[in-house]
């Protein structure tokens, strides 16, 4: 108010014929401020309080899901493929079986490439055959992949390890 009051005043003194627009334009910041206390006050009595929040541990949080979400949709289509085809098969879904047998392995002590026998007799017959090092490149690329029933056997014999 102080800030208005003082040009006003010193307007009024030193030129007297422009007091009626100094008045005038007083009345408006005067205005103008009491508009701003009024409706500053409304919206602070209207307003929501905020409420508390609520802190989950932090092995609650979720982690970051576009990385998961990206290699999830790799391997499912991976899976699509290989139903069809014996080169999806080798070149797109055996890397991931061969990545989780070899992590399996290493749990218990047992290298896939270094000690095949060992390896051969802990993941069995329908997984040694996807897995195995020495597995050759399919001839015929356009031949059928694996059945459904098979990679279920598959799938569940890795996690037995």
């Amino acid at each position: 108010m102080t800030l208005l009051s003082v040009p006003v005043a010193a307007v009024v003194f030193f030129h007297g014929g422009l007091a009626g627009l100094a008045l005038r334009l007083w009345l408006v910041g005067v205005g103008a401020l009491l508009f701003w206390a009024v409706s500053g006050a409304a919206l602070g009595i209207w307003a929501v309080p905020e409420a508390p929040r609520f802190a989950l541990p932090s092995w609650w949080r979720r982690r970051p899901a576009g990385e998961r979400l990206r290699q999830l949709e790799e391997l499912e289509r991976a899976v699509d493929f290989a139903l069809g085809t014996a080169f999806d098969l080798h070149f797109r879904l055996r890397p991931h079986l061969v990545r989780v047998a070899a992590t399996r392995l290493a749990a218990r002590g047992v290298s896939l490439q270094a000690e095949p026998d060992r390896a051969r007799a802990l993941l069995g017959p329908d997984v040694w055959d996807l897995v195995r090092p020495d597995r050759e490149p399919p001839e015929d690329r356009a031949g059928r992949g694996v059945d459904l029933a098979r990679l279920r056997r598959v799938v569940d014999q890795l996690h037995a390890i």
